[in-house]
């Protein structure tokens, strides 16, 4: 009697094979389908970690008033943590600095310079203001972390991303997904989404969306940082970052291997 074998469920080979299948798409999923405002980049550093993909929805015309007025992208935490400062009144450099954890001198030489070189500020002097135009451009960040076995560690590292983002993904391969969908309730609870793509027919699913765990103002650096990132590859025509270096910045582990 011949023994009829059980035909062996398709799966993605590599990982960028499942990060290709999944980028087209995967925004009209986690978004309001369709949405024109919504670009999706890979690579780009977040305050922690690098994701692989990042969807963010801009704010198309605060994005046009600022190219109008000639007000760059910031590309360092320091920057943005500055600027989020100012948006809530005029300081003095003394407050800044005490406000963003950085010694006056510092704020004084470096951050203040480079703020007005790339149009934020409104005149320099000691009382510091931003401009008008000014302001953040992106409305909302989802970021993916893509494995395609290991969730466990893919749930960790978008757990750093939860700090960077509105909602925080992992997607995996479907042929490798079950351990994972059984535990779809505690994921969620611990503010991380499920996305599972299929390799057969690249076509993907939410399996469960995250619940919201951190407040706004805990996550509002990270996601202005990957949104000003994000605007900068936008305006460069290009889809993805280089992780060493990008934007003039360093990886953490980047350092560490470069060192040794």
């Amino acid at each position: 009697m011949s023994v009829v074998e059980a035909p062996v469920k398709e799966r993605f080979r590599y990982e960028i094979d499942l990060v290709d299948a999944l980028e087209p798409t995967f925004a009209a999923s986690v978004f309001k389908r369709h949405d024109p405002d919504v670009e999706t980049f890979r690579e780009v550093p977040a305050a922690r970690g690098v994701p692989d993909l990042s969807a963010v929805r801009f704010d198309r015309d605060r994005v046009a008033q600022r190219l109008e007025a000639g007000v760059r992208c910031l590309s360092t935490d320091v920057e943005v943590r500055a600027v989020i400062a100012l948006r809530t009144k005029t300081m003095t450099i003394t407050e800044l600095a005490a406000r963003i954890g950085m010694t006056k001198d510092y704020v004084r030489r470096a951050v203040v310079p480079l703020l007005l070189d790339l149009g934020w500020l409104d005149g320099g002097g000691e009382r510091l203001r931003l401009r008008p135009e000014a302001r953040p451009v992106g409305r909302r960040v989802v970021t993916v972390e893509a494995k395609l076995r290991d969730w466990l560690r893919a749930f960790n590292q978008a757990r750093h991303q939860q700090l960077s983002a509105d909602a925080a993904y992992i997607a995996l391969d479907s042929a490798h997904s079950r351990v994972a969908l059984e535990r779809l309730d505690g994921i969620a609870q611990r503010g991380i989404g499920v996305i599972v793509v299929d390799a057969a027919t690249n076509r993907h699913r939410v399996a469960v969306r995250p619940q919201r765990i951190l407040r706004s103002v805990d996550t509002a650096v990270g996601r202005m940082l990957v949104a000003e990132r994000s605007l900068e590859l936008h305006l460069r025509g290009e889809r993805a970052g280089q992780v060493a270096p990008v934007f003039g910045w360093y990886p953490p582990e980047h350092r560490e291997q470069s060192a040794s």
